[in-house]
């Protein structure tokens, strides 16, 4: 039986209040559409179109007659027990017979969480290794120390070779560890000179990992591809300079864990307001401006399963896909075909043919909220009605409701997970429907992903979109890592504050050991850093006594001339004036 997640690990993943997302109502404006979910898209693509136009191959069989077009008369009774759509679908008023085995699509498979070969990574560095792993971090070195070849050639000062120097794995981590701990002391993205100063305000783990400067041009410098076949990529796919890391990513994301039951289908935005050909804007998010990913979330432990980012249309060739809701659910599903689980989305991706195909073709049930405007709502629907009222219509496998939560306001939800006409008691008057306290309970997965991203964000200011989109891989792979650490560590439960704290501590060890014995630095700092990392920093090795100038034996006291050099035979320290030269050949024939 695999472990489940108690609601008080939750709460110390997020350490936030969930009670405010869990009862949190659907919020809609006077249309009828989402407030929380409204997308205006700089390039016109074919992303704006309705869903109603993607073809989907109607389901021939027999047995399934709830979506057919009434072309028969109805005799007056039929047509008191049926609403009809604009689209003439066809909803049956009362539910199906609840006297049914279970159904296959509710009949989960695979055991939720972490893989069996994941189970080992019980440490916070092997479980942030799991995601970021060493080939990764070997191609950013190759394509990083590239980079920095290139700027060492215009560089015509060579008095400070270690500030242009390649970088090294060990140096790489540490940029890296450091990014968490800035992450964990900013407040409102505190300026890294703050972090470095040594007036006593600054932190010291900064300062014994590396200088500012250094720090700061390994971020600069920092590929992640070639830069030589970039131009080459770039003619047939937007994502060139990131697309071997982000494809990386995301496979090790579905190979290490199994979801839960219940997902979330959303997008996020990682804020970026340089340029950048598919930039969106998009007024509800907190960023306004950024680069769009599409996710899907583990509605119970917010792990990300499987991601893509919005590019807007691509060139011809192996990249191009089409950007329509339907084909970005059936894209974004695929790690969990077939399992019987459900996912929950908005009213972007909700659509009567797209539930179908899910149910058909993924054997996945899926709750939404949907647009007025979907041609499936029957008119009855949209008609005035008292508040806390609810309708609801059915099919053999779809369940379609309009609920009324105040005056003026409409709330379409449409769900091939429920099958019957349940009111959830607990809300007392507002008698909403059990479908829409559903739909809040599971609709936060990948808000709540945004959430924890910003409470401990390694993101810098940038203006090249490839980094910004590596920091949020470093912000996701995290989380991840820390959802798994939990699963994998029952009986630790460490907040998620100490557990980056501990990951950044792990991950600048070793280049501090190293810079623990290089003699250029100052004892001071030396000792520092032994102290942080608990080992003696070695002594600085003494002047031999002929680098010591002392009062020449042979001359008066008076006159107190003193010499470095000293008597290769009595080690005695003479002046020049007391001194016989003789060359090599001389001294070896006089031997």
């Amino acid at each position: 039986m695999a472990r489940q997640i108690t609601d008080t690990e939750i709460r110390q993943l997020l350490e936030l209040d969930l009670n405010e997302n869990e009862n949190e109502d659907v919020v809609f404006d006077e249309s009828g559409a989402e407030s929380d979910h409204v997308s205006i898209q700089h390039d016109s693509d074919d992303t704006e179109k309705e869903e109603d136009e993607h073809p989907i191959e109607p389901n021939n069989s027999d047995s399934d007659n709830s979506d057919v077009e009434m072309s028969q008369p109805l005799s007056n009774f039929a047509r008191r027990s049926i609403y009809k759509g604009k689209d003439n679908t066809v909803w049956y008023r009362n539910p199906p017979s609840s006297r049914v085995r279970t159904r296959a699509e509710n009949i989960i498979t695979g055991i939720p969480g972490v893989k069996p070969h994941a189970k080992n990574a019980q440490q916070e560095l092997d479980c942030f290794h799991l995601f970021v792993t060493e080939s990764m971090l070997s191609e950013i070195l190759e394509h990083t120390n590239s980079k920095i070849r290139n700027v060492r050639k215009g560089i015509n000062n060579t008095s400070n070779e270690y500030a242009y120097s390649d970088t090294t794995l060990s140096e790489l981590k540490a940029v890296i560890g450091l990014l968490f701990l800035a992450g964990l002391f900013k407040s409102g993205r505190q300026n890294l000179k703050d972090l470095w100063a040594n007036d006593g305000t600054g932190i010291d783990i900064f300062r014994i990992t590396m200088s500012l400067r250094r720090f700061m041009f390994i971020v600069n410098c920092m590929r992640f591809d070639n830069l030589d076949t970039r131009e080459e990529r770039s003619a047939i796919d937007k994502l060139a300079p990131i697309r071997y890391l982000f494809e990386e990513f995301v496979r090790i994301c579905q190979d290490v864990y199994v979801p839960y039951e219940n997902l979330t289908i959303d997008e996020e935005l990682v804020a970026f307001r340089g340029r950048c050909g598919f930039r969106q804007y998009i007024p509800s998010k907190p960023a306004k401006y950024g680069i769009k990913i599409i996710a899907l979330v583990d509605a119970q432990t917010y792990y990300s399963l499987k991601m893509e980012i919005y590019a807007g249309e691509q060139p011809d060739g192996p990249y191009k896909v089409s950007n329509k809701p339907h084909d970005i659910v059936d894209r974004i599903v695929q790690p969990i075909s077939q399992t019987g689980r459900n996912v929950t989305m908005d009213n972007w991706f909700t659509s009567h043919p797209t539930f179908e195909y899910l149910l058909k073709n993924h054997k996945l049930t899926a709750v939404g909220t949907m647009k007025r405007n979907k041609a499936c709502i029957p008119p009855k629907f949209q008609e005035k009605r008292d508040v806390n009222t609810t309708l609801f219509g059915f099919q053999k496998d779809m369940t379609i409701l309009s609920y009324i939560p105040k005056r003026n306001k409409n709330v379409f939800m449409l769900s091939s997970y429920h099958h019957d006409c349940e009111i959830d008691l607990e809300t007392g008057d507002q008698q909403k429907p059990a479908i829409i306290t559903f739909y809040n309970q599971t609709k936060s997965g990948v808000d709540n992903v945004d959430k924890l991203i910003r409470t401990y964000d390694v993101s810098r200011n940038s203006k090249r979109w490839p980094l910004t989109i590596f920091f949020w891989i470093l912000n996701t792979a995290g989380i991840n890592a820390k959802i798994v650490h939990m699963l994998n560590n029952p009986g630790a439960i460490a907040s998620r504050r100490q557990f980056i704290k501990k990951l950044g501590i792990a991950l600048t060890a070793p280049h501090q050991a190293e810079r623990l014995n290089n003699m250029r630095l100052s004892t001071t700092l030396r000792k520092r850093i032994g102290s942080h990392i608990g080992e003696p920093s070695e002594p600085t090795p003494k002047r031999p006594d002929s680098y010591i100038k002392k009062r020449c034996y042979l001359c008066p006291s008076k006159k107190d001339r003193k010499s470095k050099y000293t008597c290769a035979s009595c080690t005695s320290h003479i002046c020049l004036e007391h001194a016989n030269f003789i060359c090599e050949n001389c001294r070896t024939n006089t031997e």
